[in-house]
């Protein structure tokens, strides 16, 4: 098995053996303690191909950031576009009826958030390790991840919270915002933290568990909307 995994490896392009190789790489290690030679190396080719495709090791972790916010990103799209379609074909009536337009919408979100996220941990593609690192320290990257994803997120969930809420207390909403995306992050991180340092790795993330993380969100979820009600 390991055989054929070179093979698959070897098979990739140049560029593509020096970015997954990098995305490992950054995921396990400071970027500070990481160089283009540990990258070549790991990659199985030249420090100049590593330069030649991608500049130096700082412009590499940008790219990998960059891919990221990218992924991340293409789960709000979608999202969006059949919330948006379903907005505008919404028959308005009253504002308790609209109001329980949003509600729904807002729980499929929520559960869009969930999922988001745990796949990226149950796939193990390490890309998940680098988002909680720059969510627990925050620099460059975060910045990237910020103005190319985190924003358009995070105005989602103020788009919901606020119509939803008969509260208009900007501060009050805001800190609900971010309690809602915080508990799926601070979960995901204490869950992949303590299995890790347990060595628990028999509880990996399936689609079953995925599923019951998701719902115990809607059920914190729905007892924040009964409070901004």
């Amino acid at each position: 098995m390991l055989l054929n995994q070179n093979k698959r490896f070897m098979s990739k392009s140049t560029r593509e053996r020096i970015f997954e190789t990098a995305v490992r790489i950054f995921a396990n290690n400071e970027l500070s303690n990481v160089s283009a030679k540990d990258i070549a190396i790991e990659a199985d080719v030249s420090i100049n191909a590593v330069i030649r495709h991608f500049g130096s090791k700082e412009l590499l972790y940008t790219n990998v950031i960059e891919c990221i916010a990218t992924m991340l990103k293409t789960t709000l799209t979608s999202f969006q576009m059949h919330y948006h379609a379903a907005k505008r074909s919404f028959v308005y009536t009253t504002d308790e009826k609209y109001r329980e337009f949003l509600i729904f919408w807002f729980e499929k979100f929520m559960k869009a958030s969930v999922k988001s996220i745990l796949e990226e941990i149950k796939i193990d593609n390490f890309m998940h390790r680098i988002i909680f690192r720059e969510y627990m320290n925050p620099a460059e990257g975060f910045n990237i991840l910020y103005n190319n994803f985190l924003k358009q997120w995070f105005d989602q969930f103020d788009e919901f919270v606020f119509c939803i809420s008969s509260n208009k207390n900007i501060y009050k909403n805001r800190i609900r915002t971010h309690a809602l995306y915080g508990q799926i992050l601070i979960f995901t991180i204490s869950y992949t933290i303590f299995n890790a340092r347990m060595g628990l790795k028999e509880q990996s993330i399936n689609n079953n568990l995925i599923d019951d993380i998701a719902d115990v969100v809607l059920e914190h979820t729905r007892y924040v909307i009964e409070g901004i009600s």
